[in-house]
């Protein structure tokens, strides 16, 4: 077998099982979602805003949920209505509206954000190795998929102006110069409240240096 086929068959079987990843997620969200009297949107969007720990705009919430303007209108009205979250003014604008929970809204947005403690529960019986080696697979996959444009960018260390990749992680570790903090590759942060964008130039020097690491 040459290795371009042996490569595609990989490819695929990676493919399919998170496409069987996918299909659990979503079953699971579901079923959290109509105990709890909401949808899975409903409760992502909950989830986001308790974790930006402040109002947001709807065009902010349609980027990050990768929500059409509508789809995203139609369930913040929603949750308006359920009293789990309110739109004031923004304070930057007064022509814009932005939302943000109300207590009820946190205390609903805490319970949503637990629906996934079934996937945690699977991936707690990796090793620890195993666990840092997904996590950057999974960093790296995140990352290629929004340079393709499938998904909203997200605040990650690896496009941040503060962070400094390690060239040798197995001598020296990451480092985040802003909080002059090192980190391992399980603590390279998703979303960062701190995260500032680095540059096009910055951010491909240091993707280069992330990436080629054995």
């Amino acid at each position: 077998m040459s290795e371009g086929v042996y490569g595609e068959q990989a490819t695929g079987r990676v493919t399919h099982s998170l496409l069987r990843l996918s299909t659990a997620m979503r079953s699971q969200a579901w079923e959290w979602a109509e105990g709890a009297g909401l949808t899975p949107t409903q409760g992502e969007i909950l989830v986001l805003l308790m974790q930006r720990k402040g109002p947001m705009r709807l065009g902010e919430i349609a980027r990050e949920t990768a929500l059409t303007a509508a789809t995203t209108s139609d369930a913040v009205s929603t949750l308006e209505g359920k009293g789990l979250v309110e739109k004031r003014r923004a304070l930057d604008d007064g022509r814009a509206l932005a939302v943000r929970l109300t207590a009820r809204g946190r205390t609903a947005a805490k319970r949503a954000a637990q629906w996934p403690d079934f996937l945690s529960k699977a991936v707690g019986t990796l090793r620890d190795d195993e666990q840092a080696m997904f996590y950057r697979t999974l960093l790296k996959t995140v990352r290629q998929l929004e340079v393709q444009g499938h998904i909203p960018a997200h605040r990650m260390c690896v496009t941040c102006s503060h962070f400094e990749p390690s060239k040798n992680p197995k001598k020296s570790l990451h480092r985040c110069a802003l909080l002059d903090i090192t980190m391992s590759d399980t603590d390279l942060r998703l979303d960062c409240s701190v995260h500032e964008t680095a540059d096009i130039a910055t951010q491909k020097k240091t993707w280069k240096i992330f990436a080629q690491q054995a």
